[in-house]
């Protein structure tokens, strides 16, 4: 387009129909080939929208580097921690949460104060005298994803000792005292949700009470998240793939649940991320002699060998439905490779996986970063190609593949941009 009514172009419009509700999203532009006319028009930029043009990562400085930057992009990004995220600010949230443990750890591994000071502003924020702040947290929900938050109120008691941190992790440990909970004792994801188990809840839940009880020498705690994550192997794990189903519903519901089996129809890579590191992490806590930490390391290196069998041969990366990577509309998904990126590295840094699983992560990792981190003018790091959430809401998804694959994706998701800060600090060590 020309805006002085000549033939020398001064601007490339481009007409796009947004087919997203987000607040933030990618496109690509490519050039066609086709000829283009120059047309003389007025130039009015619309003031709703911002664009940004980002670059590939060309010099990430290591592993170790990308995970500063990282860190230090969000706070570039958000300097007032009551605007973070763009997506929900001021919202106790799973995966908010997850970026700001890693965010503290990161910051006490380095000694980077504001590192440490910004998690902490964070969840301040929701505390009022010595607990929760009205508005915040309904207990009655009971939802997994809500105890998750409470991993960084015991980092910060550990560290601090203040009252009010306590407070908020005996609130959540009493939610899991309450949890509903089918038969055999597995909790229920969500009270909206009954009967069903996600591989997510082990993440939300069970560290968090494994980590209460190194805390608070509360080893009841050992033993109950123990069976949560033997209960959900047991029904969810498949001998023939080597991979875990999403979820599992001890009532068969007729939208997705097999009618004899109880599993949800796909296999997530996510999902399977979520309960990879959940075993890794929980190990950090539980005592070397108890009598079924063999048994969580069993189970964790068999579903790592079956995720590892599905690494990508060319792009060395993990899709979203883990086991058809060739089907048509699959796509690889960032946040269950940096995920599993981390489980890899840090199984191999115990002692529980070999070497292979070690060239494994770092492989994933270099794709992660040559692939689809990017750059923007000032410098921050973005990753694209999160999903946006996987779901096993029988009134909105019947959990099979056209659902997985269809589900919207993101840029910036904190689901994805926590996994790789994990990442990239974990394959420092």
């Amino acid at each position: 387009m020309s805006t002085k009514n000549d033939k020398h172009p001064d601007y490339l419009v481009l007409t796009h129909t947004l087919q997203s509700d987000e607040p933030v999203f990618t496109f690509r532009v490519t050039a066609s080939g086709k000829k283009f006319t120059v047309q003389a028009a007025e130039v009015v930029p619309n003031n709703r929208f911002t664009i940004q043009f980002l670059k590939p990562l060309t010099t990430a400085g290591g592993h170790f580097a990308v995970a500063t930057r990282l860190a230090r992009s969000t706070l570039n990004l958000y300097p007032d921690v009551k605007k973070f995220p763009v997506y929900a600010p001021r919202k106790w949230n799973y995966e908010y949460s997850f970026f700001m443990l890693g965010l503290y750890r990161l910051g006490k591994e380095i000694n980077v104060p504001d590192f440490t000071l910004y998690p902490r502003q964070w969840i301040d924020d929701f505390i009022e005298g010595s607990g929760f702040r009205p508005g915040v947290y309904n207990m009655r929900e009971f939802k997994l994803d809500d105890v998750l938050p409470g991993r960084l109120a015991l980092e910060l008691y550990a560290d601090t000792h203040h009252n009010k941190y306590k407070a908020v992790a005996d609130t959540l440990i009493r939610q899991l005292m309450h949890q509903p909970k089918t038969s055999e004792g597995g909790y229920w994801h969500k009270e909206i949700y009954p009967h069903q188990m996600w591989l997510d809840g082990v993440f939300m839940a069970d560290v968090f009470a494994m980590q209460y009880a190194t805390l608070f020498s509360k080893p009841e705690w050992y033993d109950e998240a123990v069976h949560q994550i033997k209960l959900i192997y047991r029904h969810t794990y498949d001998s023939a793939s080597g991979l875990m189903f999403h979820g599992w519903d001890e009532s068969r519901n007729p939208v997705w649940a097999h009618p004899q089996k109880g599993t949800s129809p796909e296999f997530w890579g996510r999902a399977i991320g979520w309960y990879l590191m959940a075993i890794v992490e929980c190990l950090d806590y539980l005592p070397l002699n108890h009598p079924e930490r063999n048994t969580l390391i069993a189970i964790f290196k068999t579903v790592a060998a079956g995720i590892k069998k599905y690494q990508h041969p060319q792009n060395a990366l993990w899709y979203q439905v883990t086991n058809k990577p060739d089907a048509p509309g699959n796509w690889v998904e960032t946040s269950c490779s940096a995920m599993f990126t981390y489980a890899f590295a840090k199984g191999n840094r115990l002692g529980i996986l070999d070497k292979t699983f070690l060239d494994a992560a770092e492989r994933a990792f270099n794709a992660l970063l040559n692939e689809y981190v990017y750059t923007d003018a000032q410098g921050n790091l973005h990753l694209d190609q999160t999903v946006k959430i996987g779901t096993l809401n029988p009134r909105t998804s019947k959990g099979d593949y056209q659902y997985y694959i269809t589900t919207e994706r993101r840029i910036d998701d904190y689901k994805g941009l926590a996994a790789l800060l994990f990442a990239g600090t974990e394959l420092k060590k």
